[in-house]
């Protein structure tokens, strides 16, 4: 750490994960000699702050760049800490503190799973800093030692789900009163969310014998080894799909993908989508995919998957489709070919498909061997730290690493010269939404 910076910084915590976790931050960074400062929006902030002491926006969002300008100043904030980039009142707060000479960290579950956090300079994915030459990677992969990819933290999803009710709860019973300008950053509202859920939970025993009865359908047996492609999906309202993925809409990426797969793909091949772990059932995703599938005649070659063992999946597909899903680098790491349409940090050359959707089909680029030890050591060394969101011993080691490199940001990542993301499947995925008309 450069004890300078140490003895000068002025961390400012706007929102973060529902869990202990910035609490957690806060004290680490107060241990090393930081002055901590925090924003709170809505009741839920305050449920994971308490006791300590915050100051509140509670006004419209016209309001928050004047307030959070005049805050910085007031109160000399050197940095600022967020919860992902998407968020309306956190993607103003990068603008004004760049225009303010204030260094922003925005904090997100990590690139490598499972047990790793990410904390990157302004911006995640097309807004990333992480370099994209491949010159540059080995050189950073280069200056450390193997990573260690295994599962080092427990998880529990009652714990995950007891926090979402504990943050959202008092918003839905007192934020009327308290913050009546404060507005969820999720697509929907929390209660119609908890009924999708209540949902699963009641059939979940059919979703499992489900998922059994598809996922054998594709793993192999001593007769036949089918050849497929595994599309991982994400959660249609978050803000990989919403600001870094072509259309903002996961819905019409799916559409354009299964055109493609019915016009290009050899016919002995299937495509199977897999929904996402925590996607609580109000999408659809499997009425929606086979009406697709249904459109375009592929429907006896495409298949939904809620479940199933994500590992084997990905270890017999022959490649794996994805937006922007962190499951597209698990898949690298483990030498599968990947395409990503949308924005991801690790499409790069040599470890992802780089020619058409079309050939991606036919002829899917593997990565190169030497590729994903490349790409694990360069993300280590610059953007990822190892921890978690929940549980006493990821927290603390989250909070620790995240706390080092807010102190010590490595000098690797520089601002990109141009802000502006370009989708190059954008084109493909339009004209096969066309065609598919």
């Amino acid at each position: 750490m450069q004890v300078g910076i140490m003895h000068r910084l002025a961390l400012l915590i706007l929102q973060g994960p529902a869990s202990p976790f910035l609490k957690e931050v806060a004290r680490e960074a107060e241990n090393a000699g930081a002055k901590v400062f925090k924003i709170n929006f809505c009741l839920g902030d305050g449920v994971f702050w308490w006791p300590r002491k915050a100051d509140w926006f509670t006004g419209g969002s016209d309001e928050w760049p004047a307030f959070l300008l005049d805050y910085l100043r007031r109160n000399g904030i050197t940095d600022i800490l967020m919860l992902g980039d998407g968020r309306q009142k956190h993607a103003a707060a990068v603008e004004i503190a760049r225009e303010a000479g204030v260094r922003v960290h925005v904090l997100e579950h990590g690139y490598l799973r499972p047990d790793w956090l990410t904390i990157e300079p302004e911006g995640m994915s097309g807004r990333s800093w992480f370099p994209r030459d491949v010159t540059t990677l080995r050189a950073l992969a280069d200056s450390v030692p193997a990573v260690d990819l295994r599962s080092r933290f427990k998880s529990s999803f009652l714990t995950y789900a007891l926090y979402d009710l504990a943050y959202h709860v008092p918003n839905v019973l007192l934020g009327w009163l308290l913050h009546p300008n404060y507005r969820t950053h999720g697509p929907v509202h929390p209660l119609v969310e908890y009924a999708g859920w209540i949902g699963k939970g009641l059939t979940s025993r059919r979703r499992r014998r489900q998922a059994q009865e598809v996922q054998q359908r594709y793993l192999p047996t001593e007769t036949s080894a089918p050849r497929y492609f595994l599309f991982p999906l994400q959660l249609p309202g978050d803000y990989q799909i919403r600001i870094h993925a072509p259309f903002g809409d996961h819905f019409e990426i799916v559409s354009a993908t299964i055109s493609s797969f019915a016009e290009e793909a050899p016919a002995d091949t299937r495509l199977l989508f897999k929904t996402h772990p925590i996607d609580n059932g109000l999408s659809g995703w499997a009425g929606f995919v086979m009406r697709e599938a249904r459109r375009h005649g592929v429907e006896q070659r495409v298949d939904v998957i809620d479940g199933g063992d994500l590992d084997k999946l990905i270890a017999n597909a022959t490649g794996i489709v994805t937006v922007n899903s962190t499951v597209g680098l698990s898949a690298i790491m483990a030498d599968k070919p990947v395409i990503t349409l949308g924005a991801a940090i690790y499409d790069v050359a040599g470890a992802t498909h780089q020619d058409s959707l079309a050939n991606f089909w036919r002829t899917p680029q593997a990565p190169q061997p030497d590729m994903p030890e490349v790409l694990a050591k360069a993300l280590v060394t610059t953007t990822q730290v190892r921890g978690g969101f929940l549980g006493a011993e990821a927290i603390a080691a989250g909070a620790r690493g995240v706390v080092t490199r807010i102190m010590d940001p490595c000098s690797a990542l520089k601002r990109p010269s141009s802000a502006a993301t370009i989708y190059r499947y954008e084109p493909e995925l339009r004209q096969a939404s066309i065609t598919a008309a």
